[in-house]
């Protein structure tokens, strides 16, 4: 018998005493810094120049313990002991919930570490003023400054709290699996048990993402990346049938691509399959992360990867007949819940199709907060004579950021397509692309994941000649019923399957 040590199972919750013994020592450094700080402030003894570097000593240890904690928060459930041993070669079997054919929520982790954010946040903000005011004259641009972190902390501390709120309501909620493992090629099948009365404005909505996460060293520093390789989601009517008061099911049925690579159970690094639910509801909005095992058969040959790629996914050829076809929403109510913009036409010449600038103004707004904050870092680095090679280097990120943010609110794309030829008009402005391709010439038609902002997929549609070459016809649809039914338009005006 072997002598490791048997455990008790291993659960998804995450617990803080972990995180703070390793964090405690900076913790406690921060905390006498702080103490110093309000003592040379209650006294009036405190000069400038020691609260900034007490003031630097704090933000050093709070940003390493919020790092360790963060990395505690973040750090995926540990397979059972007592599990492992008693299913060998059976990682689907090591977690506690998975054996019960159950997924539980994972969201508690991340509101504890957003809690950690808050307060470090909050400190940062009071020791923030208090020096800017006490150096500047009250009604003096950098007076006026200092007056922006209390409101800053005050939006950040409101969506803390809300985001708790909504844990305490929907924290219990849970996936019952009609079986797992799911296996590619096969399904994903059960519902989603919510401990509340769910009654939102609009519609549920689901998503499964298959995501590679990948961590990597560049030069001093560990960095960690996700990358979605499949996705696919549903919309269902808020009048869903429930079998009792109180409570909410939410039905689950994703037919999953075969090629797709299993999932890791251990270590952070790996394949994760991730099932999210949300509706916007009265009061805190409804969320849900289900961390689900998808695994292929013991007999299938293991699929080839090389640098990380994507294998290609493709579908059963007899897929099963979806179930929850009754509850979901038509193609067009979808299309009115994203407020698409996208414009199909049929005209005595063709098929036209017209992608207008601007269309994803929640994404490219996102990433003009970041360009800007980032933009002014370069700024901040010019003027106080950083060494030569930060500005370089920040500044040829931010030159490609700026063509990213460019192209997200000005690329216009209009597919034209006629019996003869498929016509694509990329446009930026006044400058315009434009990329003519015989009928006969076109291979096939995707709509492949094109980038990424948060767990959300945006999708390029490409098209494929037959020597090989690739256009991309539209960029950054935001969601794929909508890719794909542009994809099955394009088809039928090229008379293709």
């Amino acid at each position: 018998m072997s002598n490791e040590k048997l455990t008790a199972p291993a659960t998804n919750r995450f617990s803080p005493r972990r995180a703070f013994l390793f964090a405690s020592p900076f913790l406690l450094m921060g905390a006498v810094a702080l103490l110093l700080m309000a003592y040379g402030v209650l006294t009036r003894q405190l000069d400038v120049r020691a609260a900034k570097h007490l003031l630097t000593i704090l933000v050093v240890c709070a940003g390493l313990s919020m790092v360790i904690i963060g990395w505690f928060a973040g750090k995926r459930p540990k397979p059972s002991v007592q599990l492992k041993a008693s299913h060998p070669g059976q990682p689907w079997r090591w977690r506690e919930d998975w054996t019960h054919d159950r997924a539980d929520n994972s969201v508690r982790p991340a509101i504890f570490f957003l809690w950690v954010f808050v307060l470090f946040f909050t400190v940062i903000s009071l020791l923030a003023v208090w020096m800017v005011c006490r150096q500047a004259r009250f009604g003096s641009p950098a007076a006026w400054l200092g007056l922006i972190f209390p409101f800053i902390g005050l939006a950040v501390l409101g969506f803390a709290a809300r985001t708790t709120l909504a844990w305490r309501r929907f924290g219990r909620a849970s996936l019952a699996a009609t079986a797992l493992p799911a296996r590619p090629g096969g399904v994903l099948a059960g519902e989603i048990h919510v401990p509340a009365a769910l009654r939102p404005e609009h519609a549920f909505y689901l998503r499964l993402s298959c995501v590679r996460r990948t961590t990597a060293l560049r030069g001093k520093q560990r960095v960690t990346t996700e990358r979605t390789l499949w996705q696919d989601e549903k919309w269902f009517r808020p009048n869903l049938p429930q079998p009792a008061a109180g409570a909410t099911r939410l039905p689950v049925f994703f037919q999953l691509p075969a090629g797709l690579p299993d999932s890791t159970v251990e270590g952070r690094d790996g394949v994760q399959w991730r099932l999210e639910a949300s509706a916007k509801v009265s009061g805190p909005d409804f969320h849900g992360a289900f961390e689900v095992p998808v695994f292929k058969p013991a007999d299938a040959p293991p699929a080839a990867l090389s640098d990380g790629a994507a294998p290609p996914a493709t579908p059963v050829p007899d897929a099963a007949p979806d179930p929850t076809l009754a509850w979901q929403l038509t193609l067009d109510e979808v299309r009115k819940e994203i407020r698409s913009r996208i414009q199909v036409t049929d005209k005595p010449g063709g098929r036209e199709i017209l992608f207008p600038a601007g269309r994803n103004p929640g994404f490219a707004t996102g990433a003009a907060a970041i360009w800007l904050i980032w933009t002014v870092t370069v700024i901040l680095m010019v003027r106080w004579h950083a060494p030569i090679l930060f500005p370089v280097v920040f500044a040829a990120v931010d030159v490609l950021m700026s063509l990213f943010l460019l192209d997200l609110w000005l690329r216009r794309s209009l597919v034209l397509v006629t019996p003869a030829q498929l016509k694509i008009q990329t446009a930026w402005l006044s400058f315009k692309k434009e990329t003519v391709l015989a009928v006969a010439d076109v291979a096939s038609l995707k709509a492949d994941i094109g980038a990424t902002a948060g767990h959300a997929a945006y999708y390029d549609l490409k098209i494929r000649t037959r020597d090989g070459r690739e256009f991309i016809a539209a960029k950054f649809l935001n969601h794929k019923p909508e890719a794909d039914w542009l994809i099955r338009q394009i088809a039928a005006a090229l008379k293709r399957p």
